[in-house]
């Protein structure tokens, strides 16, 4: 049996599966294995890098352009700017909410404490002027540097995020902004300090991405692991390329800028067709290799919390970044999905060589083997992406989440396909 001749073709097909699974790991899942130099901790590599820095450092240098996508956090610029609170630029941190009294509470609670020198709270409400009127006269006494206001009524033909966002920067007077929702964790005292981190320091930065993710326990126990899998596939993408110096897409949740930046590429003016795009169409349109620095990291990833309608929400967050994306670069979905249909063509290699071989078993094993150790590595640079987003680190199910991927797709993008043109302002205008 092992002795039979091997056709020259079943060396073809196992000779391109082994391209194929080599191009797989290199190339198209490259932006996966690039979460890996994200810091574990830029706040205390901050402190540490500090601590070392020597007293005669104190002279003003010019800031370096640092690595692309990566959080530039050296030299004694900031070492002098972590001494003197006076060179802290002011942040405005800009929170639309649409949940109630006590949720707000909570996080007003959680954000105030941050330990950033100089920052406001503006929080905008999606709630009448009366709510709001009575929420700002309650919190004025208790959190001093919060501001509330509100959505005016007659805006519903308008994105009310981005309606939101633009009125709380207006009315915002620091020098970064940082957007983020009401119904997010912050993990810690630091989260703001890190985040502002490449801005503070740095002149030539204007973007900071930072990431949030939803509490994946809240959904139903049925499907929740490949919803994980699909989300943090998904994120894992678009930091790999900021990271990659291609940023394309950020977190509203959890995103830091210059005001002055919003205001000289005139807001989300471009996408006010849309009812969505505050963050990734922003993102695409303003960021770039040279000012945009990556911060994800444990003191940095927020929890976003959505009790019952956790599962809806998830849907519906995909269903309008699956609209969107049409105005986005095409690079990165066509890795995505080459990455995807790529499972698929090295099992059919694999077979195809094994059969094209009978009764020889040695293809077989050759190629079972190939395929054991991509979809092994596969798993690990996933396994270690997830950690580093804090998500569940899957092992076995990775290779069978990645093989229906191409399915769930299509069938999730039937399912949305009528309810596309909600995503217009202008439709919805029509139907009120």
């Amino acid at each position: 049996m092992f002795n039979l001749e091997i056709p020259i073709s079943s060396y073809i097909l196992l000779g391109i599966e082994i391209i194929l699974g080599l191009l797989l790991l290199l190339f198209l899942i490259r932006p996966l294995r690039l979460i890996k130099r994200l810091p574990l901790n830029p706040y205390e590599e901050m402190n540490e890098r500090k601590n070392v820095i020597s007293e005669e450092s104190d002279t003003e240098e010019q800031p370096e352009i640092a690595e692309p996508g990566q959080s530039d956090i050296t030299g004694a610029e900031l070492s002098s700017s972590m001494e003197t609170e006076k060179k802290y630029p002011k942040v405005s941190v800009v929170v639309y909410s649409t949940v109630n009294e006590e949720v707000l509470t909570e996080f007003l609670r959680q954000i105030t404490s941050q330990d950033y020198p100089d920052f406001e709270v503006i929080v905008v409400c999606d709630a009448t002027q009366e709510t709001s009127s009575m929420l700002s006269e309650k919190f004025a006494a208790i959190f001093p540097n919060v501001y509330i206001t509100f959505i005016p009524p007659g805006s519903h033909n308008l994105s009310r995020r981005k309606l939101a966002l633009t009125l709380g920067i207006k009315a915002a007077s620091g020098e970064i902004i940082v957007t983020t929702v009401a119904n997010a964790v912050i993990p810690s005292t630091q989260w703001l300090t890190a985040l502002t981190l490449p801005l503070v320091h740095n002149n030539l930065r204007e973007v900071s991405l930072g990431y949030s993710h939803p509490d994946f326990s809240e959904l139903p126990s049925s499907g929740r692991l490949y919803k994980e899998f699909f989300r943090t596939l998904t994120d894992a993408n678009w930091i790999g390329y900021a990271l990659l110096g291609k940023p394309y897409r950020g977190d509203g949740f959890n995103l830091a800028f210059r005001r002055e930046l919003f205001f000289r590429c005139k807001g989300y003016s471009k996408t006010m067709h849309l009812h969505t795009g505050e963050d990734d169409l922003f993102i695409h349109d303003v960021a770039d290799r040279y000012n945009t620095a990556v911060v994800i990291s444990p003191e940095t990833i927020l929890t976003t919390i959505w009790g019952p309608t956790a599962s809806s929400n998830l849907n519906l967050q995909r269903s309008q970044y699956d609209f969107t994306s049409r105005w986005l670069p095409s690079a990165p979905f066509a890795r995505a999905g080459a990455a995807s249909a790529s499972q698929w063509l090295i099992i059919f290699l694999g077979l195809a060589s094994a059969l094209a071989a009978l009764p020889n078993i040695i293809p077989s094993i050759a190629a079972a083997i190939v395929w054991i150790i991509v979809i092994s590595l596969e798993a690990w640079y996933y396994h270690r992406a997830a950690n580093k987003l804090q998500t569940a680190p899957l092992s076995w199910q990775v290779p069978l989440f990645w093989l229906i991927k191409p399915l769930n797709n299509m069938l999730f993008r039937g399912r949305r396909r009528g309810a596309r043109y909600k995503n217009y302002t202008w439709q919805r205008q029509k139907l009120s």
